[in-house]
């Protein structure tokens, strides 16, 4: 069939197929350079990084990072975004498991260890802007969401102590002690010197060092 100019028109189900392919490959570059940036960002404050790295490291020009993102603080806020509702996600499918308190308690636990592991950008992250202070929105966002998910974490030991589950102790504490702790020996697996710590043997310390943090909550019976 022609179209109104006598050129014979395209296949409907030709051109959407051709988009849809366009469609995957915007999709597949976008991510690209999000798991690069993310990368990144797990080893540099935000400022110390160009568009050109992220754009070598994912093996892209870096024309694309401006098609894609329009700025450089645009690709970190994205970045910054997926990794807030990973998180996000994560923790609160912990929180809101039909477990016992105390199975809840270890399991907010569990997820927040896997989250720093398997995205060390949030270490490097919430080190950058606890030292030096947050600096952008973006960062604000993250901190204030942190607080969330710490205060939701402090409810969780508040049950479990409420439900006899473990022993009396303050829960703001507690949650304190324990974000800085999971922080900090993550961050291990991110030292480039002799106190550095593979991945699997920061979750084997936490495993090991968590179950003896329960053993002495839990009260006799």
């Amino acid at each position: 069939m022609d179209d109104d100019t006598g050129s014979p028109a395209a296949p409907v189900g030709g051109v959407a197929e051709a988009a849809a392919r366009g469609s995957r490959r915007r999709e597949r570059t976008r991510t690209q350079l999000l798991d690069a940036a993310e990368h990144l960002l797990s080893e540099r404050a935000p400022e110390e990084i160009r568009v050109e790295d992220v754009a070598a490291r994912a093996g892209i020009s870096a024309a694309s990072v401006y098609v894609h993102f329009g700025t450089k603080d645009a690709l970190v806020a994205a970045v910054t975004e997926r990794v807030l509702a990973v998180a996000t996600e994560a923790l609160r499918a912990a929180y809101a498991a039909d477990t016992s308190p105390l199975e809840r308690f270890a399991g907010v636990g569990a997820a927040y260890l896997r989250l720093l592991l398997d995205h060390p950008v949030v270490v490097t992250y919430l080190n950058v802007t606890g030292g030096r202070g947050p600096r952008t929105p973006v960062e604000d966002e993250v901190v204030a969401r942190f607080s969330r998910l710490r205060r939701e974490f402090e409810q969780s030991i508040r049950e479990a102590v409420e439900a006899g589950a473990i022993r009396p102790v303050d829960p703001e504490q507690l949650s304190y002690f324990l974000f800085g702790a999971w922080n900090g020996v993550a961050a291990l697996a991110l030292r480039r010197d002799e106190l550095a710590l593979p991945p699997a043997r920061v979750e084997q310390a936490v495993i090991e060092a968590g179950l003896t943090l329960l053993e002495g909550l839990i009260p006799p019976s």
